[in-house]
């Protein structure tokens, strides 16, 4: 995978080779050219962030937009699909591959077998083009995870969909969070899906802190409401303030006791078994009685680590 120009598209490469690494035993890498990596038809799409229903092209999609696939990159439980060169020498590689065993070892999950297909575009304009056509009821996002259900039932298929752009790390790792939980789990509320993704997508240095998040509400104002976040279940309900405040929650019960990180590791087990979990905030309330007050001196109180991940978090 050759590297992209060193300036101003540092952090995006190495985002994208990064995400060939994800298998948690070294596979290498390979590369194959002149594939064609065109989704299968289907009546139905899972998306995370969810609370869309995508509907299915017609026409075939080669005819107005297509995905990439004039190589195919093979690293691991990863494949990417592009149609420029990429280095797979970049650092980036380890880092998401160690990725897995990062979210799965935190949120005490077993680790998964499965394949994410990542389709990276080259220009911002053709990812957007691709996506207005293919899920046209999605709003306009940098990247988007989708499990897609397999024809024939199965296990879905994991896809992530992004472009060359200054953001790729953080959307990468962002994106790629929402598909490792997808693979173990039955499904995870919208709320808690982005506020795991955000905790995890900057580097493992930054132990879960977005600076920029943390800045925000400290500034205020900020009333927190985990019952309110609770109710949505629609991905244009999510709008900035949401997700820091998904992000905020999940760094209280990771990063505040063990017994408010207990609660949500057996929250997620519950999600192991059922897509049915129900609320998570009567549970928190049993290891935390003040959850609003809690959160806002944990707020208060975290560090933010000084090496700061590279690019806007």
């Amino acid at each position: 995978m050759p590297r992209l120009p060193a300036r101003g598209r540092i952090g995006s490469c190495l985002t994208v080779l990064a995400v060939a690494g994800m298998l948690v035993i070294p596979l290498g890498c390979e590369t194959s050219r002149s594939v064609n990596p065109e989704p299968a038809t289907q009546t139905r799409s899972d998306v995370r962030p969810r609370g869309a229903d995508p509907s299915t092209p017609t026409t075939p999609i080669a005819s107005i937009a297509a995905p990439p696939g004039q190589h195919a990159t093979r690293c691991g439980h990863y494949v990417f699909y592009h149609d420029f060169d990429l280095d797979r020498a970049d650092p980036l590689f380890a880092e998401l591959e160690a990725l897995p065993d990062q979210v799965f070892g935190e949120l005490g999950l077993p680790p998964s077998s499965g394949i994410i297909q990542i389709f990276l575009f080259d220009t911002q304009d053709r990812y957007e083009r691709y996506m207005r056509y293919r899920y046209p009821s999605l709003p306009i996002r940098r990247a988007y995870f989708v499990a897609e259900p397999r024809v024939g039932n199965g296990a879905d298929e994991l896809k992530v969909f992004t472009w060359m752009g200054d953001h790729l790390r953080t959307d990468l790792r962002h994106e790629l969070t929402h598909a490792l939980l997808h693979s173990v789990l039955k499904d995870v509320p919208l709320w808690l899906d982005e506020g795991l993704a955000g905790f995890f997508e900057l580097p493992p240095e930054q132990d879960g802190v977005n600076p920029l998040h943390l800045e925000l509400l400290r500034r205020g104002p900020f009333q927190p409401d985990l019952g309110r976040l609770e109710r949505l279940d629609k991905v244009r309900q999510m709008e900035k303030p949401e997700y820091r405040e998904a992000w905020a929650w999940v760094h209280l019960m990771l990063r505040s006791t063990p017994e408010a990180k207990q609660i949500l590791r057996d929250y997620l087990q519950v999600l192991r078994g059922t897509d049915k979990p129900g609320l998570l905030l009567p549970r928190l309330r049993e290891a935390v009685p003040d959850p609003e007050q809690a959160l806002a001196e944990h707020l208060s109180e975290i560090h933010i680590p000084r090496h700061r991940a590279a690019g806007p978090p």
